[in-house]
């Protein structure tokens, strides 16, 4: 009978003494996430700037959609001999 009475305290005790240090360490641990996560978006603000990299993309595919059929041909032979390495070559038939 003494044993589970000396369990039933030793319990209480590490479980008081777990709430009372959660708190802190529960802090810790949310602040850390939050320093973090600020550093990551500061350092994404700063390589993508102000506007972002999304709208960027979405303009330049907004653009090659609203091309005519010449506009678009031109603009694959700009990007061919600029870069070398778009080829529109036609798939060999077998």
């Amino acid at each position: 009978m003494t044993a589970q009475i000396f369990k039933s305290i030793l319990f209480g005790a590490l479980f008081g003494t777990a709430l009372f240090f959660m708190p802190f360490f529960l802090l810790r641990i949310v602040l850390f996430i939050v320093i973090i996560g600020a550093l990551f978006r500061l350092f994404a603000r700063r390589r993508f700037g102000p506007s972002g990299h999304r709208r960027s993309f979405t303009h330049f595919t907004d653009r090659i959609r609203s091309m005519s059929d010449e506009e678009y041909t031109a603009f694959k032979q700009r990007s061919q001999d600029r870069c070398g390495f778009y080829r529109s070559k036609p798939a060999e038939s077998m």
